[in-house]
């Protein structure tokens, strides 16, 4: 009988089942080739409903809309004639794709209970932009660590999970753990560009600037410009050149790499490391050039032509604030859904009081949404932003401003 790598069995033959295993590693390591993996495997065997699962969720992943829902279609077609673990990993990802993010976490977790070794169903979970990322919810992170670490006994020394684990373990200050955990998954797996970005943001919470721009620019050296993180791997480094002073650099790899229109990446990561570098590098008194807050802008607008998620909400607002645009960024504050909305609403006023240099209102608005800043989602280093407005903000009103994370980074 086929399996997948982590030995569940695959409703196929060895050679489709050779091609998935080859979609996994590429879609678990942000490599090219995922896609053109998981359509060989379906290709070779049209009734294969876990190949045409995994296109599915590689699509959404891409940002290819219109190919995910018809593979995750396809796949449900096929998956009346599945029983056990196949027929609910295809039921979860089915919600995973629909965006019923809660009954999608519920059916993994049950899916888990039964079949804890089955990767592709545990991998929506992972990460700062998967299911628990994205919950709003004010522990997540928490929640994520205390779910991966009740698994870690099932997969042993695997590289995805190691990573996925460590990257949890960083999340909520667990350096060292997350350090030993990566370290070990990049030896397995040197080339996971997944490993690589988590390795960053260790060395961006302990500071190592220096040790992480390093490891960052061999790394990206041989890292396909299409590959899934390349986009922001270099934001990574730009922010680390910012860091360092050197604002050529920073300003040569934004042009490069990160804003909009500069090379292909997750629209969802090219709007936020676009909107999160120029402010950042605005408030090192690295200017932007004149029009670059309206292409981002106009960038968020047409990628994400609706308000609804609050991370995305969240650097629409800050980019339609700094381009002027204040009906937008009022109606990104009270468009997004979920528990961050009042959040969203009151960071989008922060936002529209820094760029109007109304420092003591700007002050009181951030400071009210950094207690709970989790809930916006993304990563600890991304939503650092959040607090430095908030330093910058006290600093232009005189005032003294006793930090809570940016004294140690």
């Amino acid at each position: 009988m086929a399996t997948d790598r982590y030995g569940n069995a695959l409703a196929t033959d060895a050679t489709a089942a050779a091609f998935y295993v080859a979609g996994v590693d590429a879609l678990f390591a942000a490599d090219i080739g995922a896609a053109e993996a998981f359509e060989a495997s379906v290709a070779h065997d049209p009734e294969f409903a876990l190949g045409y699962a995994g296109l599915a969720r590689t699509h959404q992943i891409f940002g290819n809309r219109a190919a995910a829902k018809a593979a995750i279609a396809r796949a449900r077609e096929l998956a009346p004639r599945l029983a056990g673990r196949e027929a609910s990993h295809v039921a979860a990802i089915g919600l995973v794709l629909d965006g019923q993010g809660p009954a999608a976490l519920a059916a993994i977790h049950t899916h888990l209970v039964e079949w804890p070794r089955d990767a592709m169903a545990l991998s929506p979970c992972v990460g700062v932009f998967g299911l628990y990322g994205f919950s709003g919810a004010n522990d997540r992170a928490a929640r994520l660590r205390a779910l991966l670490d009740g698994l870690a006994n099932a997969y042993g020394e695997d590289w995805w999970f190691l990573a996925m684990q460590s990257f949890a373990h960083c999340e909520t200050g667990a350096i060292d753990s997350a350090r030993a955990k990566i370290l070990r998954a990049l030896a397995l797996n040197p080339r996971d560009a997944h490993g690589a970005h988590i390795r960053a943001h260790v060395h961006y919470e302990t500071g190592e600037t220096a040790e992480g721009q390093r490891y960052l620019s061999d790394f990206v050296a041989s890292y396909p410009r299409e590959g899934l993180l390349h986009c922001h791997i270099q934001w990574h480094r730009a922010l680390w050149a910012l860091a360092a002073g050197d604002t050529a650099t920073a300003w040569a790899l934004y042009d490069a790499n990160i804003a909009p229109g500069a090379l292909w990446g997750p629209s969802l990561n090219v709007l936020t490391d676009a909107a999160s570098f120029l402010m950042r590098a605005s408030l090192k008194g690295a200017t932007p050039p004149s029009g670059a807050w309206d292409k981002v802008l106009a960038y968020g607008k047409a990628e994400f032509p609706r308000a609804g998620l609050a991370f995305v909400d969240l650097h629409v607002a800050l980019a339609a604030a700094m381009a002027g645009d204040e009906a937008e960024c009022a109606a990104r504050g009270t468009g997004t859904r979920g528990p961050a909305q009042p959040m969203v609403a009151r960071a989008a006023e922060g936002f529209l009081a820094f760029a109007k240099q109304d420092w003591p209102f700007a002050i009181e608005a951030l400071g009210a949404v950094l207690p709970e800043h989790e809930r916006f989602g993304g990563s600890l280093a991304q939503r650092d932003l959040i607090e430095e407005m908030l330093a910058a903000a006290h600093r232009h009103a005189g005032r003294n401003y006793a930090s809570q994370r940016l004294r140690r980074l």
